[in-house]
């Protein structure tokens, strides 16, 4: 079975490296807003739907089961303007409302057996002949035939989303004129898919620019493209302004080095989202001053953005000046109380002050984030260092075991469960929870088999 799934990612040519994905309070939250009206008019409901960002230059998206978007980062910053990842959005949730996901694999038990019949054709015609290309043709004749039906089936799928995300669109009151500026930027920057429609798992770009176009004909997108930019106080952002900032955020972490050409001559940014952009790029490239200074600078005009005050302890922090980061760390979890990600960057640095007082107080942060992050690796690892600090080592052999089994190590989880349990009362909740996860462990393992 999973030699089938191999090979059919290879027949449907998917590239899909092992990126990391990217966590961060801002940006999430920036793309949980846009999401929310699309949402609402998709009829989703919002907080079912997870959203994660992938750390890839592609202009891509895509949804899983379990209402699972993933978004690349290289959409996010290359987008001409919020309106562009709402229509990629309302695109995705016509999929989830489609049941698109659910549907392809139908499909997929359907095209298995097309592909294993020519596969062990092929196999005999070897035994029989002993002509390796003989069995090749055959093996491949079959497999041409499997991916050519796959392809035409996510293609009528993905006209099908298109139209609902439009529908999404006009019902949430957004405009289409941003499925268009970002389908012209996917055919400029992929020419390919203006040359074989039939081999793309998308209908041709081209092709979907004039259904775009054709649904928008009663919109003004040249206009809607040339709004003038403004430095807006903080409490007027708009939205497109909030989605600025993390655009060049995206591109001061990722291209540090190429990041100040990039942002400085772009005209949709801003001098604030350019100063931000050249404040993260200054501390990736170890200058720190200017970076404060920047940041200072944000921070004077915006004093109730909580992300300037994050960024400005991360660059604290990760330079040795625990104090100061903390100081902006309290106030950033004043301004955002409840938010879980904050919350694991406070207990980070209230564990590296290295005291009594602030190594149960980092202990307690963590565990009321892990209601709401309860698979988030690097909170697992702050608690288990926590938890050893603090003498607790049942708790922290436990903690490392779900780390290690988080980051698919389970060899390494089973260790630290056995060694938990050396030193764990049988009677004890922390007992209880080594079961559960060794049981869950054995579980998967054996699934695997």
């Amino acid at each position: 079975m999973k030699k089938f799934l191999l090979l059919l990612f290879f027949l449907l040519s998917i590239s899909f490296n092992s990126s990391a994905f990217i966590r961060d309070s801002e940006i999430e939250n920036t793309i949980k807003e846009i999401v929310a009206p699309i949402a609402e008019a998709a009829e989703q409901d919002k907080e079912k739907l997870k959203i994660f960002i992938i750390n890839d230059k592609q202009l891509n998206a895509f949804v899983t089961p379990g209402q699972k978007i993933f978004i690349f980062s290289g959409l996010i910053v290359n987008s001409k303007n919020v309106n562009a990842l709402e229509g990629v959005i309302a695109h995705e949730l016509g999929h989830i409302t489609g049941r698109h996901h659910i549907k392809i694999y139908d499909q997929i038990g359907k095209s298995r057996s097309v592909l294993l019949a020519g596969l062990i054709g092929g196999i005999a015609v070897q035994a029989l002949t002993g002509d390796p290309n003989a069995a090749a043709a055959i093996a491949g004749g079959a497999m041409s035939t499997t991916r050519s039906s796959l392809l035409n089936f996510t293609r009528v799928q993905e006209g099908a989303a298109d139209q609902a995300g439009f529908s999404f669109l006009k019902k949430s009151g957004k405009s289409l004129c941003g499925v268009i500026s970002f389908l012209e930027l996917l055919e400029s920057m992929d020419p390919y898919y203006r040359q074989n429609a039939y081999s793309q798992t998308h209908p041709l770009t081209r092709e979907r620019i004039e259904v775009a176009k054709n649904a928008a004909k009663n919109e003004n997108c040249e206009n809607n493209f040339k709004k003038k930019l403004t430095n807006i106080t903080p409490s007027e952002l708009s939205i497109d302004e909030k989605y600025k900032f993390i655009q060049v955020k995206l591109i001061g972490f990722i291209d540090p080095e190429n990041a100040v050409n990039t942002i400085k001559d772009n005209p949709k940014f801003n001098e604030d989202q350019k100063k931000y952009g050249y404040a993260i790029a200054n501390y990736k490239m170890f200058n720190l001053k200017k970076g404060n200074e920047l940041m200072d600078q944000l921070i004077k005009k915006y004093p109730t953005n909580p992300y300037f005050y994050e960024l400005k302890a991360q660059m604290l922090r990760e330079n040795g000046f625990l104090k100061q980061s903390l100081e902006n760390y309290l106030i950033v979890n004043k301004l955002m109380p409840n938010d879980p990600l904050i919350q694991i960057e406070l207990a980070h640095t209230l564990l590296n002050l290295d005291s009594n007082n602030t190594l149960d107080e980092s202990i307690k942060i963590l565990l009321k984030a892990q209601k709401k992050e309860p698979e988030n690796n690097k909170l697992w690892y702050l608690l288990s260092v926590a938890y050893g600090k603090n003498s607790q080592m049942s708790e922290s052999r436990y903690a490392s075991a779900y780390s290690a089994y988080l980051k698919g190590d389970d060899e390494m989880a089973l260790s630290f469960i056995q060694r938990a349990k050396k030193i764990t009362s049988r009677t004890s909740e922390t007992w209880k929870k080594l079961d559960i996860l060794e049981e869950k462990i054995n579980l998967n393992n054996k699934n695997r088999r």
